[in-house]
């Protein structure tokens, strides 16, 4: 593994830690919202990282179905926040 490969999952590690303790900790919905996101977003360039080590094609594909899904729930729940404040 390179110094950078290291580097960049030791600041994904952080970043990581950083979005569990927010969606831990008692914030809006928006906020976990946006916490999920980011540790999808994790995730993926952990993937990634690990298919440019391994040089394996179907890590890039789940690197791609996970952003993909990151996207749709970061979508829906944006409407589901906002039809939640239509009906108050």
């Amino acid at each position: 593994m390179t110094p950078a490969q290291i580097a960049a999952l030791a600041i994904l590690a952080v970043a990581a830690v950083v979005g569990v303790a927010r969606v831990v900790r008692r914030s809006s919905l928006g906020d976990r919202a946006v916490a999920l996101d980011t540790l999808t977003a994790v995730i993926t360039c952990a993937l990634l990282i690990g298919a440019s080590r391994v040089d394996d094609g179907l890590m890039l594909d789940l690197a791609v179905v996970l952003g993909l899904m990151g996207f749709l729930t970061s979508v829906t729940v944006a409407r589901f926040i906002e039809s939640r404040k239509d009906d108050q």
